[in-house]
């Protein structure tokens, strides 16, 4: 949607039920720093303002991550040979969080698997005074399922599949449960899984062992999926998450289901 949107469409949200919206921007500059990320008044910030205007009791998330404003798409910063520059990603991470927080985030969403960046993110917060915002980093899954969101936002990068920034299919039970401390311990208060339709055996063992707050992504490339259900199925497909052992789901259903609850409420 256009910027002009935000306002009327999260106020369209928030009188169905919806608690709460993860925003993401597209359409500013790209450099190989992520320059823009951290700009004045960029198009994040403008859009986070715009929904704390009309609805300051909406929980708003955010990602902390350089692959929609870097020229690559790529999730990280890196040197001029090549190689992943660690600290200035984890400064460009930090910085991003904290411009979102003061905007009036209450999440933010370290995005690139790194190591350490979790760590980085919550130290920038507490620095700033900003200890109340949560920080919720990903557990993702590689997967096709993530095509259209990297298609729309140009974040599918020249060098292919981001192997090492991401889970492996094959063996995603065990390495998300080691993820998932990894994680705690490097002080994230709650955890999304994406993609969660084929990870749901994922996300009960996930449940069994982690009592952080879980958050079921229901990525882009489910939509059509969704879409197909109707919105009953939809309704029906988000209970058996929460089932699963999801404590929210973050959908691009989330209109629908919202819509059919408020219809059908009785």
């Amino acid at each position: 949607m256009q910027l002009s949107d935000v306002r009327r469409t999260v106020a369209r949200w928030r009188g169905l039920g919806i608690g709460g919206v993860k925003a993401f921007a597209l359409g500013h500059d790209r450099d190989n720093a992520g320059s823009t990320a951290v700009s004045s008044g960029n198009l994040m910030v403008q859009v986070v303002s715009a929904i704390r205007e009309v609805t300051p009791d909406l929980a708003v998330t955010t990602e902390v991550c350089g692959c929609s404003w870097t020229r690559s798409g790529e999730c990280v910063l890196r040197t001029p040979t090549g190689r992943i520059d660690l600290d200035a990603t984890y400064r460009l991470m930090g910085e991003m969080a904290v411009q979102h927080a003061e905007s009036g985030a209450d999440v933010v969403s370290p995005t690139a698997m790194l190591d350490g960046s979790v760590r980085a993110v919550r130290a920038a917060l507490d620095d700033s005074g900003l200890r109340d915002v949560g920080v919720n980093p990903n557990l993702a899954i590689h997967t096709t399922l993530y095509g259209p969101f990297k298609a729309l936002m140009a974040t599918d990068p020249a060098i292919g599949h981001r192997r090492g920034l991401q889970l492996e299919q094959g063996r995603a039970q065990r390495d998300t449960v080691i993820q998932a401390r990894r994680w705690i311990a490097e002080g994230a208060d709650s955890l999304t899984l994406q993609p969660v339709m084929t990870a749901v055996d994922v996300l009960v063992r996930l449940r069994a062992v982690q009592e952080a707050p879980l958050v079921a992504y229901s990525t882009s490339g489910e939509w059509p999926a969704l879409r197909e259900l109707g919105s009953e199925g939809m309704v029906e497909y988000t209970a058996m998450l929460r089932r699963a052992g999801a404590d929210h789901v973050l959908t691009f259903a989330a209109e629908q289901v919202a819509a059919h609850l408020e219809q059908n409420r009785g």
